[in-house]
């Protein structure tokens, strides 16, 4: 089983994936959104082809931590979406991803590729997930 993450985005949605052990994570591919239905088409193929267990999609919560306008999106986009597969979906505070991602970008000589920075952010969110879920003792 493997963890899928969404950075949703009216325009492009980045996808990331981890690998079978659920350690590391990867960017795949970002989604041009043509409409919701069709985008929840094409994750579904997605979820199938990479036997995904989980799907995190991001939460853009303003730095305070209140609930934004693309919040309020990405939930209504969520409702639809869990009623349409049979994978446990869950928010995952996504703030500061794509800036960080941004920077990922600007530091390995990449231009502003916007497909790169959404891959990247859902990278990102995704690894901060799998970390999260991983108890180290020393």
């Amino acid at each position: 089983m493997r963890i899928m993450a969404i950075d949703y985005g009216k325009k492009r949605v980045g996808i990331a994936i981890s690998d079978a052990l659920c350690v590391i994570s990867q960017p795949l591919l970002t989604l041009k959104v043509k409409s919701q239905k069709d985008l929840i088409k094409r994750l579904k193929c997605i979820i199938k082809e990479n036997n995904i267990g989980l799907v995190i999609i991001g939460d853009p919560i303003s730095h305070t931590g209140e609930l934004t306008e693309m919040s309020q999106e990405v939930r209504r986009f969520l409702k639809k979406f869990r009623k349409s597969i049979d994978v446990e979906v869950k928010l995952w505070d996504e703030r500061f991803t794509s800036r960080y991602a941004l920077e990922i970008v600007k530091d390995i000589g990449l231009k502003k590729q916007r497909d790169k920075i959404d891959q990247i952010a859902a990278s990102i969110m995704l690894d901060e997930y799998l970390k999260s879920q991983t108890i180290c003792t020393i």
